[in-house]
């Protein structure tokens, strides 16, 4: 699983420890208390440097861009730092930096921050820091209810903003005392996999998601659930679908690779299990996929044809033909 998911994270050229630029102090905080924390997921920042020649009226020598994919936040801000002070952008001498980010978030009030560290300024260069993130975006809706005195809980996972497809993501969500981890608190009353009642309290709430047989963990802790109030849970991946939409019957899934690796394949085409990044058996659903190059291999029985360079992009649909 570790080496599957190096392969993947690779694949999509975002990294939260690249050897240049690492990322630290990684923090997603809703205003409400509630800290979210992941697990084998695939939420990642990207990182990128560049250089060019400091043009002689400008006295900014670091630009910083950033860019976040599919619906997570509404503003960004940032702060250069050295040996743990701020420091000024405009006539910044030369010398190596930490970038500490903080972006607002778009969906329940709260903010995400990290620090970028080993940013370059070189004498009488413009340096560009150019910056993507990608998370999943976390909205808890609050309404009044009664229960005698319980709280009600539900949990949906949203493939993408405005898709409401529940097939093949559910999110199940297991209840922990504050700060253990080591024994599940069971509902008050289960109504299904997804919903229930709980006792009002303060709790560290594990939303698990199985997708394409790599279960994904997303922690909710310190959620405070009160009496006689709903809770919606809504986990937004930011991600893609991807779907099978050809007309050979005998085609029962689909392996997903990094872009490049048909090319790379001599003799017939065939199943390279070290490198497979995902694996689909309901292929006519629209499953979800993190967004990224691939070249696709269709299993058809002991029949194989690759589909090479298929992009799947944050909120939309990848057809496999």
């Amino acid at each position: 699983m570790k080496k599957l998911l190096s392969l993947l994270f690779l694949q999509l050229a975002i990294t939260l420890a690249l050897k240049a630029q690492p990322v630290s102090d990684y923090s997603y905080k809703l205003d409400n208390g509630i800290t979210v924390k992941t697990e084998r997921c695939w939420n990642q920042v990207w990182v990128q440097q560049d250089y060019a020649t400091l043009k002689a009226d400008d006295q900014n020598p670091i630009a910083v861009t950033t860019r976040t994919l599919g619906d997570l936040t509404s503003g960004s801000s940032f702060k250069l730092m050295r040996a743990g002070k701020e420091v000024k952008t405009k006539g910044a001498a030369p010398g190596n930096y930490d970038l500490k980010l903080a972006f607002k978030l778009s969906g329940k009030p709260g903010t995400l921050s990290f620090v970028v560290g080993n940013v370059v300024v070189k004498p009488k260069m413009k340096t560009t820091v150019t910056i993507t993130l990608y998370d999943y975006q976390v909205f808890i809706s609050e309404s009044p209810t009664t229960i005698n005195g319980l709280s009600f809980f539900d949990s949906k996972i949203i493939k993408y903003k405005g898709n409401t497809d529940q097939a093949n993501s559910v999110g199940i969500p297991m209840f922990y005392a504050k700060g253990k981890h080591d024994q599940v608190i069971p509902p008050a009353e289960s109504i299904s996999k997804t919903s229930g009642k709980m006792k009002p309290g303060v709790y560290d709430v594990l939303i698990s998601m199985s997708i394409s047989g790599q279960t994904q963990k997303i922690w909710l802790e310190n959620f405070t659930m009160k009496p006689d109030i709903t809770y919606t849970i809504s986990i937004n991946l930011n991600g893609g679908v991807i779907a099978y939409a050809g007309g050979d019957r005998d085609v029962k899934n689909l392996h997903l690779y990094p872009a490049g690796t048909a090319a790379k394949q001599t003799g017939a085409p065939a199943p390279i299990k070290n490198l497979e990044l995902f694996r689909y058996e309901n292929i006519s659903s629209n499953n979800a996929c993190a967004p990224g190059a691939y070249d696709v291999l269709l299993s058809a029985g002991n029949k194989y044809e690759w589909r090479k360079n298929l992009v799947v992009k944050t909120g939309s649909k990848t057809e496999v033909k």
